[in-house]
This record gives structure tokens, C-alpha cells and sequence, in this order.
């Protein structure tokens, strides 16, 4: 599967993971398969390592799969759910791609791979490149090199992973249209790139955390249209 090198699984049978996590190294070349039986330090890690690719269980003592899903589907690519109760199903495709019931067969697991090999999992990006007026001339920066960017009126905060900033005589509206859809308009001045965002802090007004752990506002209302939600 192209561009999966990381895999999550989430389970609280110890022969389940050790079953999936099996198969799933036989199946996908070259991908690192990494089991959990608790879903914190399975959160925890896709935080961390953004993995294109996770499977879940959907009932585990204290954890449900559906929140487990809320709260990493910020950080990971596709969510296959694995469920011995059928009546999931529609539920769960509304955060899943897939869900494949228990016991898990071979067969059955590459028809799931099948259907995500042809998806475009959420952090798996093509890196596209940005033209910006740096240092008395244009230069083509990447987007995974930028964090977010602010708009000040006329100008716009260009916010670089490396703690550069630089300001740009550009609005941030005309960012908006040049920018891949791996950045969201998270308030009216504050564009951020998605895998950016360590987590969001939700209440009456949600805020972000970001990788460079600056706190910036964001609004709800955009945070609606984005299809989140605490």
C-alpha cells in the first residue's frame, strides 16, 4: 500500500492484537505495525506518530471504539473498526472507511486493504510547494514546512516549523486560494496546516495547540464546517 509505513491497532484481547498485528505485517510491504490494549497510550501515539492507517475495536472495557475515533481522527489517515456486533455498521462508517467483523480472516482483511489502497489517507499528503517573497526574492517553500499563517489586513504572519516568521505583503484570503486542502481556515485571521495541530481545546472558545506548541483561537462555527467536534 503506497505511502503506509505506520499501522495502529487498538484492542483489549491480547490474541486479538497479536492476530491482527500478525496478518497486517504480512499483508502490507514494508509498514510498521504497532499493537495497543489501552486506548490512552494508543491515543497517545497516534498523536505522536500519525499513522496512515488504524484499526479498532469497537468495545473495550472503559473505551468505546466511536470516542477513541473522535479523539485521534485529527492525527491518523483511514480507521477500519473490527467488531463482533454487526450492528455497528452505519454508525461507524460515518467515521470509518471500513469495518470488518470478528474473527478477523485473511481474506476479508485484504479486501479492506484493497478499498483503502485506493483512498487518500488524511496525512498522507503530497507535499506541494508555496511561492513566497523571502529574503529580496521568490522562493518555493514547502508546505510541511509551515505551521500557519495569520492575517494582518494587507500583510500576512508566515509561521515556519523552524520558528522562522516572516511577513508577507499578501492577504490572507489569497492564501486561502492557493493553499492545498491539508490547510484549514480555522478563524478569520488564522489559516493552520491540519497535521499541525497536536489538539484542540473546546469549550465556548475552542483553541488549538500546535506542534510548536503555540495556543492560537479558533471558531467554532469553522471548526463545524471542518466536520469537528469534542
Amino acid at each position: 500500500m503506497k505511502n503506509v509505513t505506520k499501522i495502529g491497532v487498538l484492542d483489549d484481547e491480547r490474541i486479538a492484537v497479536e492476530g491482527l498485528v500478525s496478518q497486517l505485517g504480512k499483508l502490507v510491504e514494508n509498514a510498521e505495525v504497532s499493537g495497543f490494549m489501552y486506548a490512552q497510550p494508543f491515543v497517545e501515539w497516534c498523536k505522536e506518530e500519525s499513522p496512515a492507517l488504524v484499526f479498532l475495536d469497537m468495545e473495550m472495557p472503559g473505551a468505546l471504539g466511536l470516542e477513541v475515533a473522535k479523539k485521534i481522527k485529527l492525527f491518523v489517515g483511514n480507521i477500519v473498526f473490527v467488531t463482533a456486533h454487526s450492528h455497528y455498521s452505519l454508525e461507524a462508517f460515518e467515521t470509518a472507511v471500513d469495518y470488518i467483523l470478528k474473527p478477523v480472516i485473511k481474506s476479508r482483511l485484504q479486501k479492506a486493504l484493497d478499498k483503502i489502497a485506493g483512498l487518500n489517507p488524511v496525512p498522507v499528503y503530497e507535499d506541494f510547494k508555496v511561492k513566497l517573497p523571502l529574503k529580496g526574492s521568490f522562493q518555493l517553500v514547502k508546505e510541511s514546512s509551515i505551521v500557519m499563517l495569520a492575517g494582518q489586513r494587507n500583510y500576512t504572519n508566515v509561521i515556519f516549523e523552524n520558528g522562522e516568521q516572516h511577513l508577507v505583503a499578501r492577504t490572507l484570503k489569497s492564501f486561502s486560494v492557493g493553499l492545498s486542502s491539508r490547510f484549514w481556515r480555522v478563524h478569520k485571521s488564522i489559516i493552520v496546516r491540519s497535521d499541525a495541530v497536536k489538539s484542540i481545546q473546546w469549550g465556548s472558545r475552542p483553541k488549538m495547540v500546535l506542534v510548536n506548541d503555540e495556543i492560537i483561537d479558533a471558531s467554532k462555527a469553522r471548526l463545524d464546517e471542518l466536520g469537528l467536534e469534542p
